[in-house]
């Protein structure tokens, strides 16, 4: 019995191969690997991760409460607020809380600061809000 074969990954690609490739022999490049190199990329990818995690934000939005509130919470209100008050039926993403943890952490967990948002209004609502961060910042 022979192996099952697809077609190879590279775009535009018709050429099948076994299914435990990726690449057909033509497409596969092969970067010689340099051990210091890949040390030095571990050791980045380390620092990065660490920084990341120890960020009180970071593990705030990891945390076991979070996650059942905010599950809870999408469970309860499975549709975008932003859309639904233009009268658009959007599905939401996302669970945000309307007062930014950054200007009020004491209300990370009140369900009256959370509100459902779909990606694309959660994204213009951040950038609405670190703008006027930045606009209150040069003020001062």
């Amino acid at each position: 019995m022979s192996k099952p074969m697809h077609l190879c990954n590279h775009p535009g690609c018709m050429k099948l191969i076994p299914y435990d490739q990726r690449y057909c022999s033509k497409h596969e490049y092969r970067k010689p690997i340099d051990l210091a190199d890949k040390q030095e990329r571990h050791m980045i990818n380390k620092a990065v991760y660490h920084k990341r995690i120890t960020s009180q934000y970071q593990l705030f939005y990891r945390s076991t409460q979070w996650k059942k509130l905010s599950h809870r919470w999408l469970m309860m209100h499975p549709l975008c607020v932003s859309c639904e008050a233009h009268g658009i039926y959007r599905k939401g993403d996302l669970v945000d809380h309307i007062i930014e943890l950054r200007d009020d952490w004491s209300k990370r967990l009140d369900v009256n600061n959370l509100q459902t948002l779909c990606y694309a209004c959660h994204n213009r609502k951040t950038w609405k809000e670190k703008h006027k961060r930045i606009a209150k910042h040069e003020q001062k």
